[in-house]
């Protein structure tokens, strides 16, 4: 099966900036324990700026998705738990208030030996080992330092058929 990384779209210039949510809290690399502890539900601001991009996938501070691509991710993993952060623009021209989930993926080791590790511990070359992913569709790299979300072709094209906004997919090497 061909696998593909789940990442915010570097063409996304001005995501929108989450204010009012505990960088400590809601911290970039959430393990299992750091998501046990956050509320189900949390309201955090966003200045609503004409110039932020509401877009389908933030990276700061920790991982989310918007509710549409929850939605599609969980019509795949109904495993998979999400706790809410509702935003709201500080701006009153502005009137979107994007629903965003921090999702808890699976985790797994599934780096392939021949992958490139840098000195540094981040991936040089990502190579991932088809023995360990299973019949897996949404899945967290374990092994790795940096936040690695990988989602199955049958997920990828799912996420582009719905022409989601911001999103980025680069297709992996599986051995």
């Amino acid at each position: 099966m061909k696998y593909f990384e789940l990442f915010q779209s570097p063409k996304v210039e001005n995501p929108i900036a989450v204010m009012g949510l505990d960088k400590d809290v809601y911290c970039y690399a959430m393990r299992q324990k750091d998501f046990e502890a956050l509320d189900k539900m949390k309201v955090a601001y966003y200045s609503g700026s004409e110039s932020e991009e509401p877009c389908d996938i933030l990276t700061d501070p920790t991982f989310m998705i918007s509710d549409k691509l929850k939605r599609l991710i969980a019509m795949y993993d109904k495993e998979i738990v999400f706790k809410g952060v509702q935003v709201f623009s500080t701006s009153k021209e502005r009137e979107d208030y994007p629903l965003y989930w921090v999702p808890q993926f699976p985790e797994i080791n599934a780096l392939h030996s021949s992958s490139i590790i840098n000195d540094n511990g981040s991936i040089a070359t990502l190579i991932l080992d088809n023995r360990m992913i299973g019949n897996m569709h949404v899945f967290r790299l374990s092994d790795c330092l940096e936040y690695k979300v990988v989602v199955s072709m049958t997920v990828a094209e799912s996420i582009l058929r719905r022409r989601l906004y911001g999103i980025g997919l680069k297709k992996l090497e599986v051995a």
